[in-house]
């Protein structure tokens, strides 16, 4: 695992919440094979794409109403 350090003022001040997920590696293999191989389209997910320098804005403030996903494209 990796260590990361939090800021408990930060939590407190700015009412943010840790939350954590998990990734099945049997699943995850899966959907990687049927996105590629267009089973499953993602683009109906996708609300908007970023350019990677605007993509420190768009993680600081809270989405768009409606909005799913946002693809941050770098270059």
């Amino acid at each position: 695992g990796m260590k990361v350090e939090i800021e408990p003022f930060d939590l407190l001040f700015r009412e943010l919440k840790v939350l954590g997920s998990f990734l099945n590696p049997f699943t995850h293999a899966r959907a990687a094979q049927l996105i590629a191989s267009g089973a499953i389209e993602i683009d109906r997910l996708i609300s908007r794409q970023v350019s990677l320098e605007d993509a420190p804005d768009v993680i600081a403030n809270p989405p768009a109403p409606g909005e799913v996903k946002v693809l941050v494209v770098p270059g």
